[in-house]
């Protein structure tokens, strides 16, 4: 059996089961709003840091949410232990500032409205939701699907264990 089109003509197949056959391609929703222009990440760069400082700190400061996919956390000369947090304390954060990278460069970056720090030293309070160690010159792949930044909330990574160095990239879309 065949279902047709009456605009094109054009015919599906059926199966016996009266099921519709098809092929389908898949976009992941990141994909989707990177091809769109609402795919960012955020590089602390390469930093030396104090113990328990935040290595990196993106507040969400528009209207959309801010949807975490992943976070690259690359360690240093020693086995480091970071935390994650999420939080919506009033904060004025204190450090290096750091630019949204859009992922579409055909897209502007002022699509992304946040305050993005590295090496922050105000180290705001928020709530753990991942602790990751890292190996010695190694990195750590960390999935956030599902962690939903609202407007005024904020995620930081904090460096627990002291080392030479290490950085963090984010990466995130916001909504439609």
């Amino acid at each position: 059996m065949q279902i047709e089109s009456p605009s094109t003509g054009r015919k599906a197949e059926v199966n016996e089961e009266f099921e519709l056959t098809v092929r389908a391609a898949r976009e992941s929703r990141f994909a989707k709003a990177s091809r769109e222009g609402r795919g960012f990440s955020w590089d602390s760069t390469e930093k030396d840091i104090d113990t328990g400082d935040t290595m990196l700190f993106v507040k969400n400061e528009g209207t959309k949410n801010l949807n975490l996919v992943h976070a690259i956390i690359n360690g240093s000369n020693v086995i480091c232990t970071w935390t994650v947090l999420i939080g919506t304390a009033t904060t004025t954060p204190s450090g290096t500032t750091i630019s949204s990278v859009s992922l579409n460069p055909g897209f502007s970056t002022s699509l992304a409205t946040v305050t993005a720090l590295s090496d922050e030293t105000a180290v705001a309070d928020g709530s753990i939701i991942g602790r990751i160690k890292t190996p010695v010159t190694n990195s750590f792949d960390y999935n956030l699907d599902g962690v939903i930044l609202v407007p005024e909330s904020y995620v930081q990574v904090n460096q627990i264990t002291e080392s030479t160095s290490g950085s963090i990239i984010l990466y995130g879309y916001f909504d439609k």
